[in-house]
């Protein structure tokens, strides 16, 4: 059920590449089950799972992981459409008073553990439930909503599908007569890590060869940047400070900033911008906060110095206590004098470099060093749009450890150093490096396997020599305690089998698997309680049931998919 909340719960972002079909674009994504999926929800459940996977490699997807990407998210559209008809066919919901109740009752295992709710290193119950009350200091609307929509309905739907669907009258009578009984048992323990196993070196050949796939390796970058600024001369800055003028200006009128920065692509300034998003007023830096604290919603400040040109502070919409502001750059161009001027330091580095690598050069002289994570080829994401045409080229036939000559860039207004930290084109890991992972695999399943198949021929006939664990139980219940765990399921498939007249159960618990066999059985004529029948029928389910009925009808949806990856 966790795994299945998780992939339900979407709400990240990223970068999107999905495109639908060129000459015939459908006017939904798709439809599952008759339900019709608009290319907004799908980009949104996509965008997800793209970003999910960054999270987990810290790189971006290659051609065929984003084919993996895109059917998963279908998957995941279909299960949560499936859950959707099944929440209304039982009318399930969770109230916001319900979701309070649990969370309060039942406080999620992250949020004991994270640091936010931490007071000299032990969990801060108190200002938990401050903050799921008020959202203050901390927002925890996601944890409220992912509860609501995820965690209590599929809860409420596996005990729904318990009583209504699995626990027919004929099981729950069955359950009955055994909950109410107690017996002899005999358990015979089989256990692999007895077995002994030998591999030869063509078998882990074979295996790596069959298996291939899982050994490979996608090409990726990881890269180096070190960063000297070129400094605009006065002259320079003085022409940038009546552009800035001038864009305030303009933006107090009410004209949009891409409008500005479109009419002054070719005039000695750069005009650019960046949507801060809401920020808490209260951690705004003071420099900024005095700029817009008392200006009107869309309104500009007074343009501020920077090394490159001049700052201006747009102030877009302030609640009571977060601001959405803009910060517009317009940033002089330097002059060729200007230009020429630095790039003898950046030189000095890149020699520097040669010998001591780019991260240490950089601290020598005071500069940034900047640390890429891995990026594939194809979705290899530069500093600067007007150096992106050599740094591909360059980067094409560089090796790991390889350091680039500086170039210049003018949208950055710097000259740039880059450093190959690690260049990945190897396409598979050798059988060398696996080696140790796959005799380790092999040797596990061929020992269950062995293990299994040992099981089998004894219960065929069981004066067949077999190695095993005799433990024999007298007076046994449903409630009855093995080695400090309930006997419940044991029993429970012991009595059934034996009332069936079926071969006894096999019931594998980590690396053994156990016979249980009813030698006495003393049948015990009782009235059990409908709620217990049924919680102790949930308790012999297997861990898996509710995703295996999960699969099943994602078997059975009818899914019609218009987009491409």
């Amino acid at each position: 059920m966790n795994k299945l909340s998780l992939l339900m719960l979407l709400t990240l972002a990223a970068t999107l590449f999905l495109v639908s079909c060129a000459n015939n674009i459908p006017s939904v994504a798709g439809t599952v089950n008759g339900t019709d999926i608009t290319f907004a929800e799908f980009y949104d459940a996509y965008r997800g799972h793209y970003t999910f996977f960054g999270y987990q490699t810290g790189r971006t997807p290659s051609k065929e992981e984003k084919q993996k990407i895109h059917n998963d998210t279908w998957q995941d559209i279909t299960k949560a459409i499936i859950l959707k008809d099944y929440y209304q066919k039982y009318n399930i919901s969770a109230s916001a008073t319900e979701v309070l109740d649990t969370l309060t009752n039942s406080i999620p295992e992250h949020i004991i553990k994270s640091p936010l709710f931490q007071t000299d290193g032990k969990f801060n119950k108190n200002l938990y439930l401050q903050c799921l009350m008020t959202d203050q200091p901390e927002n925890l609307a996601p944890l409220r909503k992912h509860y609501q929509e995820n965690v209590i309905p599929i809860l409420k739907l596996q005990k729904v599908l318990i009583e209504d669907e699995l626990l027919t009258t004929k099981i729950r009578k069955q359950a009955e007569h055994i909950i109410a009984s107690n017996a002899d048992l005999e358990l015979y323990i089989f256990d692999s890590s007895q077995i002994d196993i030998s591999l030869s070196d063509a078998e882990i050949s074979a295996w790596y060869q069959a298996n291939l796939d899982q050994y490979r390796l996608w090409q990726f970058y990881r890269l180096g940047y070190c960063f000297v600024p070129v400094i605009p001369d006065s002259l320079e800055l003085a022409e940038a400070k009546i552009a800035a003028e001038t864009v305030q200006k303009k933006l107090n009128e009410g004209f949009p900033i891409k409008e500005i920065m479109e009419s002054n692509k070719d005039t000695n300034v750069i005009v650019s911008y960046v949507d801060n998003g809401y920020q808490k007023t209260e951690e705004l830096p003071g420099e900024i906060k005095t700029a817009i604290s008392e200006l009107e919603n869309g309104k500009c400040s007074e343009p501020l110095p920077y090394a490159k040109g001049y700052i201006i502070y747009q102030k877009m919409q302030a609640t009571k206590t977060l601001t959405l502001y803009n910060t517009i750059f317009v940033q002089a161009l330097p002059k060729t004098a200007t230009i020429t001027a630095p790039e003898t330091l950046a030189r000095q580095i890149m020699k520097l470099a040669l010998n001591i690598g780019l991260e240490q050069a950089a601290k020598e002289f005071d500069l940034s060093y900047i640390l890429t994570n891995a990026m594939s080829p194809d979705s290899l994401i530069v500093p600067a749009n007007d150096i992106r045409g050599k740094l591909l080229k360059y980067l094409d036939s560089a090796s790991s450890g390889d350091i680039m000559e500086p170039i210049y860039s003018a949208e950055l207004s710097a000259w740039l150093i880059l450093e190959v930290v690690e260049k990945q084109d190897k396409q598979y890991l050798s059988l060398e490096e696996v080696k140790p992972q796959i005799v380790q695999r092999l040797s596990d399943e061929r020992r269950k396997d062995q293990n299994k198949q040992l099981v089998q021929r004894w219960l065929t006939n069981p004066e067949i020599p077999a190695k095993y664990q005799l433990v024999k139980l007298e007076k046994v219940t449903i409630d009855s305690l093995w080695k400090g765990k309930p006997l419940t399921n044991i029993y429970y498939q012991a009595v059934k089998a034996y009332q069936e007249k079926t071969a006894p159960p096999q019931i594998t618990e980590g690396e053994v698997i156990i016979v249980p066999k009813v030698t006495t059985f003393r049948p015990v004529k009782s009235k059990i309680s409908s709620e217990r029948i049924k919680a102790i029928y949930a308790n012999t389910l297997p861990e898996n049931w509710f995703d295996t009925w999960m699969e099943k009808q994602v078997k059975k949806a009818k899914v019609v998919i218009n987009t491409k990856p």
